[in-house]
């Protein structure tokens, strides 16, 4: 993936349908997030009388999700800092940009812990939320070529 958005921030025109290829592959690895924070699992193992099994699932979802936060934020700064090498090669440095990209990728992010921080406390969490913000993240300014 660093590859190919190394490769397609330093050419002149980006390919759109790498582009689209690509975003499809990152919906595909991180849609089961939407799902690791759904209550169905636990309340099916409750309803069959496995209270203690019914917790252990909720902690083992709930580490997975966080796995999947930090491997997102990985990519999504890595991302971050391929664009800005890009910018500043072509000598079309823009802070702003930049600063946008950066409050607006974090801020989805922190979201994101703030909803598995919400599921640890035994809150109800909607996995539509779940997936506006991965929606958000992934059709995220990040993968269009710099403005200028």
């Amino acid at each position: 993936m660093l590859a190919f958005e190394s490769a397609r921030l330093t050419s002149d025109l980006p390919s759109l349908a790498g582009l689209h290829e690509q975003e499809g592959t990152l919906r595909e690895r991180y849609a089961p997030m939407h799902r690791l924070l759904c209550q169905d699992d636990e309340l099916f193992l409750e309803s069959q009388g496995f209270k203690t099994l019914a917790r252990q699932v909720r902690r083992d979802h709930r580490r997975c999700y966080f796995d999947y936060v930090t491997r997102l934020a990985g990519e999504v700064r890595g991302a971050r800092r391929l664009r800005a090498l890009a910018m500043q090669s072509r000598e079309q440095w823009s802070f702003w940009v930049l600063v946008e990209l950066a409050v607006l990728s974090e801020s989805s992010l922190l979201y994101l812990c703030w909803l598995g921080l919400r599921h640890a406390t035994g809150v109800n969490v909607a996995a539509s939320d779940v997936q506006e913000s991965l929606d958000f993240l992934l059709a995220a300014p990040r993968f269009r070529p710099a403005e200028m």
